[in-house]
């Protein structure tokens, strides 16, 4: 099943997704302009995803847009030049597509601002050969589990047995 379809599957769902007060978003489609053409393939699917607590943050197109424009803007040393942020993933760790060919990459933020700090390039584990690929893959697919591991897994058991997102695509037999 396509990307676009499982998103059709489970948008009629969102509104089950509520947990302490915060809401689940899913994004409607756009025609983002400006961006690179793998992540604007994306956004032409959703604009932007929020899990509970933030814990899967994709940035809606104009964040994207705000994250490229700032790159290369100040003089601050940068160690994914050839990187553009479109989301987080757990409570440290940034998204990024390369720019040049779409894949994308996963790395941790701390460990960023030691790079920047040092001057040193940071090295980033490529998970998809695209945003569209790693969404269907690891977002509304069988590699979610993957991710969550990736990122140092769950704060707390409580944590994955109320994972609301991971129940729902679960549930859709995507994971």
């Amino acid at each position: 099943m396509e990307l676009a379809a499982k998103v059709a599957l489970v948008r009629p769902r969102m509104g089950e997704l509520v947990r302490y007060g915060w809401d689940y978003e899913l994004g409607e489609p756009a025609e983002p302009a400006g961006l690179p053409p793998a992540l604007a393939d994306l956004y032409r699917v959703f604009d932007g995803l929020s899990t509970r607590l933030g814990f899967i943050d994709i940035l809606d197109a104009e964040g994207a847009l705000a994250e490229l424009a700032k790159k290369g803007a100040g003089d601050l040393h940068d160690p994914v030049p050839n990187l553009l942020q479109f989301g987080n993933i757990g409570y440290s760790d940034a998204l990024c597509t390369a720019i040049d060919s779409g894949a994308v990459h996963l790395f941790n933020g701390d460990l960023y601002i030691d790079a920047v700090k040092t001057g040193e390039s940071l090295e980033t584990r490529v998970l998809a050969p695209s945003p569209v690929a790693f969404a269907d893959e690891f977002l509304f697919g069988p590699r979610y589990r993957e991710l969550i591991d990736l990122v140092g897994g769950y704060p707390t058991p409580e944590d994955e047995e109320e994972d609301e997102w991971r129940l729902l695509i679960e549930s859709l037999g995507f994971a």
